[in-house]
């Protein structure tokens, strides 16, 4: 057999040819995209090697911080119908109260975190440092009002407490995530007994004061001798350990032990998150009238941060602790500037005098994050709800007679659009509720039903109760103390001043009692003095907000031991029933149990009615564009992890 070179042989060769024609093109093409892709690669390298080694550095702290891709994005324009939709899930289940929990590595604890890696500063540890990392710069800052008193112990006041996390510290902090367990504060570590009634505490050998000396278990015992003692203003932390707390003693120079008189659900936060630690060789030389009232400018601490200058009434100066013996923070300042009027803050924030405006009002959200300005700058616009943002309320001062039916408060609570408050005077910007729990969580009960708008029901109970216009003034008027003199529903609604929410709230809420034929007057005084009158009980309605947690404990504002010497129960809250369901939850470990009692609290306020619950608040934000790192954690945003690259620092 011949072998011949036919067409269909020179068909297939030609086949051939082409397809490793082809095969080279396509080699050459690839290879021209790899070398686009090299170039495109190198431009981004900064990047996402920050991102990778910032991702890397969030794992080494063990879950307790995320990459959280909403952190830092453009801002989008949020009207009163979008604002509905922003609120997730429940993301606060099962806090980790029980004994026997594990006990994860907090961000500021300590030098070397769980895995061994040295960690110098807050951000991450030091081999995952962003590439862009710097140290140095300030953050300014704003708030509606200053503080009272920054003594620790003594004050209340949430403005205190802000300073308090940032230059004091605590046994235990709050994890900043969910499920909000505890972790590592002054103490290492910590163990619960099996029956949960003794606790002991092992603090950082290397923990210091910011003058150099050691923390140590003398330093707990005599912080809280001091909460403990009658003589010193700290009724709002007695209500908290007497009921529960047997005894304290140091059992060496790190070893703390605390006993209880009875299971207590939330036995590890009374011990060792309720206190700020503070020196007794700084505070032990103080008497009781001079602890009280003389020193409110005096906060020496073990924490990042330092009291630098406190001008009251316009600013507070805090400075990066170089000494801290714990991750410091990148940034070297904070400064807190005390700019009650909402517009002057908005204007300071335009220009670039402030750096954080935190709480901006709702018509100030709205105007800004769509305004063209604020999105060539970059800046940052956050909002998203926590457990800290807490509740706006009305409260009635129940000692007035006019309060002391509970129709009477359901019927105010009825002649109130709440809906409409939320959609006419925050643009949308909150959640109805109906008790005083965080409304994500357990804790709550989201199966009660809001009181519903509705002034001829409301009219209905007033008349049932004996309110009457008898003599055709258009106010009601009734017959309050048996003397046969009728006395007209007229009262006075107080807040504090500078906030334009409360002069809309104020107007909007006397409208409303007007057409039912109830009179309100309208007072606004300034802060200090409108907390030292709540304190004195001199009001008959405010509107105030009480921060949260992720599991609360209601008896320091409910139960009724609460009412004197200054206590959080301002408004007179007396209900036998009320106190019992919270000496009973508060003893009861199951989780389940507990939530149940929870559930029957809330619902019995729903039936009283000594607040009317008008909504949850967003946490709402504005920021710099230069801060980096700056993260929505699921309790509340934290500057001592921000950082500001070295070509972007302005301070």
């Amino acid at each position: 057999m011949q072998n011949r070179f036919a067409a269909k042989d020179f068909f297939y060769m030609l086949i051939g040819l082409t397809v490793c024609l082809l095969l080279f093109l396509n080699m050459l093409k690839t290879d021209r995209e790899v070398v686009s892709l090299e170039n495109i690669d190198a431009a981004l390298k900064s990047q996402s090697t920050t991102l990778g080694k910032l991702e890397a550095a969030i794992t080494e702290l063990g879950g307790s911080l995320r990459i959280d891709s909403a952190a830092r994005v453009a801002p989008t324009p949020v009207g009163p119908s979008s604002s509905r939709s922003e609120i997730p899930l429940n993301i606060a289940r099962r806090p980790s109260y029980e004994p026997g929990y594990d006990i994860r590595f907090g961000a500021m604890s300590s030098a070397v975190n769980r895995r061994g890696e040295r960690q110098q500063w807050q951000t991450a540890p030091d081999a995952q440092l962003p590439e862009d990392f710097a140290t140095g710069d300030a953050v300014v800052l704003s708030w509606a009002a200053d503080s009272d008193t920054l003594t620790p112990v003594v004050a209340t006041d949430a403005y205190s407490r802000r300073i308090f996390w940032e230059v004091l510290e605590q046994l235990v902090h709050l994890d900043i995530e969910a499920p909000f367990g505890y972790v590592p504060g002054l103490a290492r570590s910590w163990v619960v007994s099996d029956d949960g009634m003794e606790l002991t505490f092992h603090l950082f050998e290397n923990a210091t004061w910011s003058d150099g000396r050691p923390v140590t278990a003398d330093d707990v015992v005599f912080t809280w001798d001091l909460a403990m003692n009658p003589k010193i203003d700290a009724a709002h932390h007695r209500g908290y350990i007497e009921p529960n707390v047997a005894g304290y003693e140091a059992l060496g120079p790190h070893t703390i032990r605390f006993r209880m008189k009875q299971p207590y659900f939330n036995a590890v936060g009374i011990c060792g998150n309720l206190l700020f630690i503070i020196p007794q060789h700084v505070y032990g030389d103080f008497d009781e009238p001079t602890f009280n009232r003389d020193i409110s400018d005096l906060v020496i601490g073990s924490g990042p941060w330092l009291l630098d200058s406190w001008t009251k009434g316009q600013q507070i100066v805090l400075v990066r602790n170089e000494n801290y013996w714990g991750p410091k923070p990148a940034l070297r300042k904070q400064i807190i500037r005390i700019v009650s009027n909402e517009l002057s803050k908005m204007q300071e924030f335009r220009a670039g005098n402030i750096d954080y405006l935190r709480r901006p009002s709702p018509e100030q959200w709205v105007q800004t994050v769509d305004a063209p300005w604020f999105r060539e700058r970059g800046a940052q616009a956050i909002r998203y709800y926590t457990p800290r943002a807490g509740y706006q309320y009305l409260g009635y001062n129940l000692r007035r007679p006019y309060f002391a039916d509970k129709r009477t408060r359901r019927a105010l609570t009825m002649l109130l659009d709440r809906e409409a408050i939320i959609d006419t005077l925050r643009n949308g910007m909150g959640a109805a509720i109906t008790g005083p729990f965080y409304f994500k969580s357990d804790q709550y009960d989201s199966s009660i039903e809001p009181w519903p708008y509705d002034p001829d029901r409301a009219g209905r109970l007033l008349a049932e109760v004996g309110w009457r216009d008898t003599d055709g003034d258009g106010v009601l008027d009734m017959d309050l103390d048996g003397d046969g003199i009728r006395e007209p529903f007229e009262f006075t609604f107080r807040v504090p001043s500078g906030l334009s929410f409360y002069d809309r709230l104020q107007r909007f809420v006397q409208n409303a009692f007007k057409s039912a034929g109830i009179k309100v007057n309208l007072d606004q005084i300034e802060w200090s003095v409108f907390l030292e009158r709540l304190n004195q009980r001199q009001y008959d309605m405010v509107s105030l907000i009480w921060t949260g947690e992720p599991e609360s404990d209601p008896y320091q504002i409910w139960h009724s031991t609460q009412e004197a010497n200054r206590g959080s129960n301002h408004i007179g809250f007396n209900d036998p029933q009320a106190d019992r369901l919270i000496e009973t939850a508060r003893r009861t470990m199951d989780y389940d149990d507990r939530m149940q009692l929870w559930h029957e609290f809330h619902a019995l306020l729903h039936e009283e009615q000594p607040y009317t619950f008008l909504f949850a608040k967003p946490e709402q934000a504005f920021l710099h564009e230069r801060f980096r790192n700056v993260l929505k954690h699921d309790y509340k945003l934290w500057q001592s992890e921000w950082y500001v690259p070295a070509r972007a620092q302005l301070r």
